[in-house]
């Protein structure tokens, strides 16, 4: 009931909700919870990937092949750094957003794991 009246569990309408609900998510993950803690923690990161799928995932309809994890990037305030770290190669990113190379499979499987959207962005 404490984490309730902390943060109600409803639908985010803002980026500072949402980052609240993220600070909350990074308290709570990694540590010993009650089952009532538990199930508060699980819809709470439903909610707020629910919010990231809808405010912060390009569509992409219209995006290149290397403009989506640009726009990717950009719509989550990630740097190339940081997008190197979910494909596994800073430098894989560097190379494709400059045309050097393409993405591999495992690389694309990262992202779309990640971010909840389709491959064929990449393709």
């Amino acid at each position: 009931m404490e984490l309730i009246q902390k943060f109600p569990l409803k639908t985010l309408k803002n980026d500072n909700e949402h980052q609240r609900a993220v600070k909350i998510i990074g308290q709570l993950m990694g540590t010993a919870l009650e089952s009532g803690a538990s199930d508060y923690l699980e819809m709470l990161i439903v909610i707020a990937n629910k919010y990231e799928d809808e405010r912060h995932t390009p569509k992409g309809a219209h995006l290149t092949p290397q403009q989506a994890p640009r726009a990717i990037m950009n719509a989550n305030n990630m740097t190339q750094a940081e997008m190197g770290k979910i494909i596994g190669s800073e430098s894989a990113v560097s190379m494709f957003l400059k045309g050097e190379r393409e993405l591999s499979k495992n690389h694309i499987k990262a992202l779309v794991a990640r971010f909840r959207i389709d491959a064929a962005l990449f393709l």
